[in-house]
């Protein structure tokens, strides 16, 4: 969210700058075509001096405009601080049948990274789908959205955590 925040804040002085220099540009280019509207070779010489000018000015914050967004497609300038989850250790051993481990490595990446989502629906899926346990999913649940900060984290929880119980809910229906 802050990340967010900053890249407004950025965006929106550097569309203020741009506005300003843009209407300055605007005065420019009017006054270079009055100059090479006037039909005298002199004046047409000097015309495109304000319109040369005026889109210079206009350049710099467009070019940084456009520039940033594209470069961090290459050069991205956000970092982390520290080295991002491994969901891909316990998704394999999920996907060989190794329930237990696969849990135990979800509440290791839940315990190294309390406010992440996705371990504890990882484990709320497992819980329900593979090893058919509510109750430990309730458990799971119920931690995940006791831990989670952010309202939007604990709202993702609620929706993923109603979703795999239709799971578990069409199962035991048929």
């Amino acid at each position: 969210m802050k990340h967010r925040q900053k890249s407004i804040d950025r965006y929106g002085g550097l569309f203020i700058r741009l506005l300003k220099r843009v209407i300055l540009a605007i005065l420019l280019f009017v006054a270079g075509f009055y100059l090479l509207h006037q039909g005298n070779l002199g004046l047409l010489v000097i015309g495109f001096a304000p319109i040369i000018l005026g889109a210079v000015i206009v350049a710099f914050p467009l070019a940084e405009l456009f520039a940033e967004p594209t470069g961090n497609l290459f050069w991205p300038s956000e970092h982390y601080d520290r080295p991002q989850p491994a969901y891909s250790i316990p998704q394999s051993k999920r996907t060989r049948g190794l329930y237990e481990e696969a849990m135990a490595g979800f509440e290791k990446i839940a315990e190294e990274y309390p406010q992440e989502v996705q371990p504890y629906v990882e484990m709320i899926d497992i819980a329900v789908v593979n090893l058919h346990d509510p109750q430990r999913a309730n458990a799971i649940f119920h931690r995940g959205v006791s831990i989670l900060k952010k309202d939007e984290d604990r709202e993702t929880l609620v929706r993923m955590y109603r979703a795999i119980q239709t799971r578990l809910n069409s199962r035991t229906g048929n």
